[in-house]
């Protein structure tokens, strides 16, 4: 540990596997949703959502890749990790798809609900780990952060527009 203003701070190493764990779990996100969100694509019936949804996928495998290379700068690989909340919310994502009796812009709303949830989850991962990354002075995995933020900002910013169509 080390002090800070008189209080304890942590240490660069225990800082480091913070952050790593960290990336661990967003990575965890970002490999599910790449197998999930096709499927969800299909559920919706508004053309615009199943691009905005495909695009996303898209944009994901891209995040991969930057989060790939932070492991590289670090020496690390990835750590499997179960990413249950997320899971749970792409299950409810699909099961509140597939009620029956519901007319297609209802189905396409609770997507987007869904949807926009997870983009503000990985939008806060994001930015706490590009907080973490300035910490340990690296300026390259904080670039590499930033991007990954303004893309999950980008696709959230998408899916409000489309919502709005639904509701205006």
């Amino acid at each position: 540990m080390r002090v800070y203003n008189g209080d304890l701070k942590l240490d660069e190493a225990a800082l480091r596997k913070l952050f790593l764990r960290q990336l661990d779990n967003v990575y965890c996100i970002k490999k599910h949703l790449v197998k999930i969100l096709p499927s969800l694509a299909d559920k919706a019936s508004f053309p615009d959502l199943k691009n905005a949804i495909l695009e996303n996928a898209d944009q994901i495998k891209l995040q991969l890749l930057r989060m790939d290379v932070i492991y590289k700068i670090y020496n690390a690989t990835y750590k499997d990790q179960k990413c249950i909340g997320v899971k749970t919310l792409s299950l409810e994502a699909y099961v509140a798809s597939r009620i029956e009796k519901q007319l297609p812009v209802e189905r396409d709303l609770a997507l987007l609900i869904h949807l926009q949830i997870t983009e503000s989850v990985e939008m806060a991962y994001f930015n706490v780990l590009k907080n973490i990354a300035a910490s340990l002075n690296n300026n390259e995995v904080e670039t590499l952060l930033q991007q990954n933020f303004e893309t999950a900002v980008s696709s959230m910013k998408l899916y409000e527009l489309i919502a709005k169509e639904y509701i205006a």
